[in-house]
């Protein structure tokens, strides 16, 4: 898509689509904002009903194509979602410095490790079919309890714990309605959303940070077994 062509096309696709300009706009933007959406969701189905359109979809695929990025479409069963994801950071073979290039902001040691705890949580639900609708309930005692068995440090404090709540929530990988502080026993649903930004082997992963971490290392502390380990969220 040269810039020419691309400005012509979004014309065109604003003359043929139903959707508003203003509203395809936004949608490009929760998109960017969240890397996921989904169609179940209350607030969000208009987004993504507006991202699988006919008429949309072809231009955002593109669009985001000239970015480095790569949409899918999740649109059978009950999964439904669209996803914002880059493509060179999802080869094993891809060498670091080129994945982490196309990675968003770089993630903290603590949020990558949540992220790792959430993927090994919800592949156990799927062995033991504790699945509803592609989600796992869980909550923050059980987020705490595992934090420690496999990372053998303390997880982060109270406040702490909630910036890495609303982070997960804001990138669509949790759903929870968030207090203005942390209390035990929050409930949340993991999101099958995890699956496509965590490594396959996250207990793997957190047992080589755990023989690795220094103990002295803070809580950004730039282990460098964590921060491999990153996501693509």
């Amino acid at each position: 898509m040269n810039p020419l062509s691309g400005l012509q096309e979004y014309e065109d696709v604003l003359a043929r689509t139903r959707f508003p300009k203003v509203t395809i706009q936004r949608a490009f933007r929760t998109l960017m904002q969240r890397q996921f959406v989904f169609g179940n969701d209350y607030g969000s189905r208009d987004i993504y009903e507006l991202l699988i359109d006919d008429q949309v979809r072809p231009f955002a695929e593109r669009l985001f194509d000239v970015f480095g990025w790569r949409l899918q479409f999740n649109t059978s069963g009950n999964i439904k979602m669209v996803c914002l994801m880059p493509p060179m950071a999802e080869a094993p073979d891809t060498p670091r410095d080129k994945r982490l290039a196309h990675q968003a902001q770089p993630l903290r040691v603590d949020e990558a490790i949540a992220i790792l705890l959430l993927r090994a949580f919800y592949d156990s639900a799927i062995q033991s079919t504790g699945l509803v609708n592609g989600n796992a309930q869980w909550h923050t005692d059980g987020l705490h309890d595992l934090w420690k068995e496999k990372t053998r440090k303390d997880p982060p404090g109270k406040v702490r714990m909630l910036d890495i709540l609303r982070f997960l929530k804001n990138h669509g990988l949790i759903q929870v309605s968030l207090p203005p502080t942390f209390h035990e026993g929050m409930a949340f649903t993991v999101r099958p959303s995890i699956s496509m930004v965590a490594v396959s082997e996250p207990l793997e992963a957190l047992k080589r940070y755990a023989k690795e971490a220094r103990p002295a290392s803070g809580e950004d502390g730039g282990d460098e077994a964590a921060a491999e380990e990153k996501s693509d969220a």
